[in-house]
């Protein structure tokens, strides 16, 4: 009996003990007392730290930095205080963090994709996409969607507030945009299963919030609605009366500090963002497209010259395949494995310029036929390929697997009133150039029915004959009667590029030399930029305006221009005429592919036959293009 009293007692003792010690670690690890505080530095430098625990060595390091204050915005038990924001994104860094983290790759994190020359992305009203606080900009007119609500765990309240900003936003007919990843975070290790349990609510309420939130209605003032919406969001149990409380003192400090409030769009309001259903009219503002690029892993960027060698090999071979129908069996003698054309491509200081480039492919009527070609032959080459023109996908061909569309395809849809038998074409590239693609060196701007012999250093500009005055009169008494601030910058740099070059002297005006009769250009094989949505507006021919814009840049003359271009009975010679010193050729109509034939076989043996030879045989047994004015 008195064993038995024994051991129970030791292990009541035990048991005590373990407990003070528990509760002593806790008290170590979160300590009952108030964190010192940092006198202000001078200087009005600042660095911002958001952290979920006690600091760490890292943040203390940069509290001892002179003349920088640190703040830490930290978690304190259920919620959270501080404001930040987000925008832009970031490499190895998701939203949907906590479940991809629990299941991510031990070695490399998260499974995380971009692509370095994707475009910015702006949501239509109505649209709605989670975003957190970090690397976000607010433009000023959006402060007052600035709140991050308290009574949600510290991992949902960026997510919620970028839910009902968005509709607040939309009231308005506001919206948000995504731009290109443009920073680098390096994560500290923590408790991710703690991230996912804070993140509970994100995954059960995030449908029921976003369905609330669209179908939300209000008729008053911005500022009104905001503050009844904040109290329908208790009544829908997404926050708590304390939030509300707080929005509502929010919106009465941002009246005092004189923000002004946008106004609310009516009922009757229309999205100016919608694409245009018009297709008789030159006044479009949006249109149909398509964009898509390759997801790149940032850490596979080395690996993606090898990926594109594969692509050209496996392209390049569909073409072999289909040349075979008509008996032409020379394309498949010998082809380099993937390695060996990497590292051939790679030494080209040609071929890595176009990685780089946009190629956008240009047609003077509808699309129906030879997308698929131009895709196999092109795209692997160049950072994307953009279609260009009158684009209705139910007059799309695919007359085989050989040459049938490659999807994703890359579109913009000009309608025929806009592109006028390709007439003003030119201006696709004003539209690319305005999607404002990322680190992208350049535009090429092709015909459809021109062929391009990648292997040359190009030159661009043709110039030939003379024509061209009402157009450039109303484009001279545009310019003077403009008061936007843009395109009176881009006249003046297309004075003084003009000015630099010699086409007109210190007395003299682009005006002057605009109204000048000189100089039309060859447009089928065009590299140039800006003002071109001036002329575009006043309907300038495309010869014309492209000569207009290369005289005010450093570009090269073209003296054997005119042999690259066939005329009457040399049209159905284009096999004979076609060489591969040549920087192209042009028309070469691809309709007369699509069976096969005699046409389809001299294409084989000629074109595609020095394609293969010098692309994928290394021959270099080829001339140089060097008949430039201004040139390399």
């Amino acid at each position: 009996m008195r064993k038995r009293v024994f051991f129970q007692n030791l292990l009541i003792l035990s048991s005590v003990l373990s407990i003070i010690l528990l509760l002593y670690h806790s008290y170590l690890q979160n300590p009952l007392v108030q964190l010192p505080v940092a006198p202000v530095k001078n200087g009005n430098r600042w660095i911002v730290v958001t952290s979920i625990s006690y600091p760490t060595e890292d943040v203390k390091r940069l509290a001892s930095i002179p003349d920088w204050n640190l703040v830490v915005v930290f978690q304190y038990e259920d919620t959270v205080s501080g404001i930040r924001y987000r925008v832009n994104n970031v490499n190895n860094e998701s939203e949907v963090t906590g479940i991809i983290l629990q299941h991510a790759d031990p070695k490399t994190g998260l499974d995380i994709k971009f692509n370095k020359f994707a475009p910015p992305i702006t949501l239509s009203v109505g649209t709605y996409s989670p975003w957190n606080s970090q690397n976000t900009l607010f433009h000023k007119s959006a402060f007052h969607t600035l709140f991050l609500p308290t009574t949600v765990s510290f991992r949902t309240t960026d997510i919620w507030r970028s839910f009902i900003s968005q509709k607040i936003l939309h009231l308005s007919g506001l919206t948000v945009s995504f731009v290109p990843t443009n920073a680098v975070q390096f994560r500290n290790a923590h408790d991710y299963l703690k991230d996912f349990k804070d993140e509970k609510q994100v995954y059960e309420d995030s449908g029921r919030m976003i369905e609330f939130l669209h179908g939300w209605k209000c008729q008053k003032k911005i500022e009104d609605c905001m503050v009844l919406l904040a109290k329908d969001l208790v009544t829908e149990e997404l926050w708590s009366e304390e939030d509300s409380e707080l929005l509502e003192m929010f919106i009465t400090d941002l009246k005092l500090m004189g923000f002004e409030f946008p106004e609310l769009v009516t009922e009757n309001y229309q999205d100016p963002y919608s694409p245009s259903t018009n297709e008789s009219s030159r006044d479009v503002n949006c249109r149909r497209m398509n964009l898509e690029f390759e997801l790149v892993d940032p850490r596979e960027y080395d690996e993606q010259n090898l990926k594109k060698a594969v692509q050209k090999l496996n392209y390049f071979g569909d073409l072999v395949d289909w040349c075979n129908e008509t008996g032409h069996s020379n394309l498949s003698q010998s082809f380099p494995s993937p390695e060996q054309l990497k590292n051939e491509h790679d030494n080209s200081v040609v071929l890595q310029k176009y990685s780089n480039s946009v190629l956008i492919l240009v047609n003077n009527y509808p699309w129906q036929y030879g997308m698929g070609l131009l895709q196999r032959l092109y795209q692997p080459y160049f950072a994307t390929v953009i279609f260009c023109g009158s684009w209705y996908p139910e007059n799309i061909i695919d007359q085989d697997n050989y040459t049938s569309t490659l999807h994703p395809i890359n579109y913009i849809h000009l309608n025929p009133e806009e592109n006028h038998r390709g007439y003003f074409s030119y201006h696709c590239l004003t539209l690319v150039k305005e999607m404002g693609l990322s680190n992208v060196e350049g535009y090429f701007f092709v015909a459809d029915d021109t062929v391009f012999n990648i292997w040359q250093q190009i030159d661009y500009s043709r110039v030939a004959h003379f024509t061209g005055l009402p157009a450039a009169r109303n484009i001279a008494t545009e310019i003077k009667n403009t008061t936007g601030v843009e395109v009176q910058n881009a006249w003046v740099q297309f004075e003084e590029g003009l000015r630099k070059h010699g086409y007109i002297n210190g007395s003299q005006t682009a005006e002057d030399e605009l109204l000048a009769r000189r100089g039309k250009s060859i447009s089928d094989f065009d590299y140039y930029a800006t003002l071109m949505r001036v002329f575009y507006n006043n309907q300038f021919f495309l010869e014309l305006a492209v000569n207009t814009i290369l005289k005010s840049v450093d570009h090269q003359v073209s003296f054997s221009g005119l042999n690259s271009s066939l005329w009457k009975a040399d049209r159905s010679k284009w096999d004979t005429k076609y060489s591969k010193d040549l920087l192209g050729l042009h028309p070469v109509k691809t309709s007369q592919f699509k069976y096969p034939g005699e046409n389809r076989r001299r294409y084989c043996a000629s074109i595609l036959q020095t394609w293969s030879d010098i692309m994928f045989g290394g021959s270099r047994n080829f001339t140089i293009n060097m008949d430039h004015r201004n040139g390399l």
